[in-house]
């Protein structure tokens, strides 16, 4: 039996609460990796005005959590100071030196057999790690300047064309990266194809799942309607903010027009979906088992063009029919009609949604493709045994 590792883990913020996909794939990916033995420390920055006390707790059983008190600088005042630099943006935010030094701290005092990248604004923290030998790996949750050019179609023209310009920076630095990276770890093969373009065959590019428990209990809070409908959103992410927008104000009223009982709850909503007919906005959930209540139907009519949808597979897991577009079906890698039913415009929701009411037998079959899929391709126990095969391979070869 192969010894236990010892991985440190550097993150622009702390995986718990699970309040946005990034935490829940720390967080999932910290649980797996604890329970096949492995010793996980995981340095972040944490905003001195949270709770600290209450993250350190829940992350106790799980890691050693070592919380720096910080917070990134203002997105407004670096975008105006990158006009006049050459790194990213969203890289020079999350540069602090207080994180790096406690990183350099911990690498002086023990040894560690891997560093590993939360997301590629999380580099410049590893520095003290890799000058010291030990090798990194970079985990890519998606392609980041994709991200960015996808945001620029969203924005009023001066905001566009730095969006585009950053993205262009953040190719280039995400090239960099992968590059002098020991190991790049990306989590659906939409995103092997773009980062293998920009580097070649050269650099090792792996893709390993985000780790998801098959089973997770469902809300215990009914939502109104019949059906009840989900769409989750972020008030920061201009991108989710717009769809959220689109599908309440264009998408909705088609379907109530078909369902004229049906209810939409928008969780993370500002105030872009408005107070429309059928449509509730809910605040981001405290925990999102609150945004999966039983009965629901969870949808994902549109998607970003890189990543995972998390709150697909939490749909799986907590037993509620999934609806997606086929981008995000393709993004999930599930199949229409067998663990989700897509839907690509607002008459295609109506009536997947009305099936999805009037079918118990249908909902049935999608939940229980939806937790054959987690079980096949999501196992926590055989993703962290993925993962600690590539840490010994990278670890042996410095």
């Amino acid at each position: 039996m192969e010894a236990p590792l010892n991985i440190l883990i550097v993150a622009t913020k702390p995986p718990w609460p699970p309040v946005d996909g990034g935490r829940v794939v720390m967080l999932q990916t910290i649980d797996a990796l604890a329970a096949a033995g492995h010793r996980l420390t995981v340095v972040s920055p944490c905003d001195p005005g949270a709770d600290d006390a209450r993250v350190r707790e829940q992350l106790s059983t799980r890691c050693r959590a070592e919380l720096v008190a910080d917070r990134p600088r203002s997105a407004r005042r670096m975008l105006v100071t990158s006009i006049f630099g050459r790194r990213p943006v969203t890289v020079v935010r999350h540069d602090l030196e207080r994180v790096r030094r406690r990183v350099a701290e911990l690498v002086d005092a023990e040894t560690f057999d891997v560093v590993q990248a939360e997301q590629v604004q999380a580099i410049p923290q590893t520095r003290p790690a890799t000058s010291r030998g030990i090798p990194l790996v970079y985990r890519a949750h998606n392609v980041e300047s994709a991200l960015w050019t996808f945001a620029a179609g969203f924005g009023r023209p001066v905001t566009a064309r730095l969006l585009r310009r950053e993205a262009k920076r953040l190719s280039v630095w995400e090239r960099t990266v992968v590059q002098h990276a020991s190991a790049t770890v990306v989590l659906t093969d939409l995103d092997v194809a773009p980062l293998r373009l920009a580097v070649g065959d050269g650099p090792l590019i792996e893709k390993v799942p985000i780790p998801y428990p098959e089973t997770l209990p469902s809300g215990e809070i009914p939502l109104e309607g019949r059906p009840a409908v989900v769409t989750l959103t972020s008030r920061t992410w201009l991108p989710s903010k717009e769809s959220a927008r689109q599908v309440a104000e264009v998408w909705w009223p088609v379907v109530r027009e078909r369902l004229p009982d049906a209810v939409l709850h928008v969780f993370g909503a500002g105030p872009e979906t408005g107070d429309r007919d059928g449509v509730r906005n809910h605040a981001p959930p405290e925990d999102s088992v609150e945004a999966f209540a039983a009965g629901a139907i969870v949808a994902i009519p549109t998607r970003h063009p890189t990543g995972v949808p998390v709150k697909g597979l939490e749909a799986w897991s907590r037993g509620l029919p999934l609806v997606v577009s086929s981008e995000a079906a393709q993004a999930l890698e599930g199949s229409d009609g067998v663990d989700v039913v897509t839907a690509d415009s607002p008459g295609a929701l109506a009536t997947v949604l009305a099936a999805l009411a009037d079918d118990r037998e249908l909902r049935d079959r999608m939940v229980a493709g939806g937790r054959k899929r987690l079980r096949t391709h999501h196992d926590p126990k055989l993703i962290a045994e993925q993962l600690a095969d590539l840490y010994r391979r990278v670890s042996s070869q410095t």
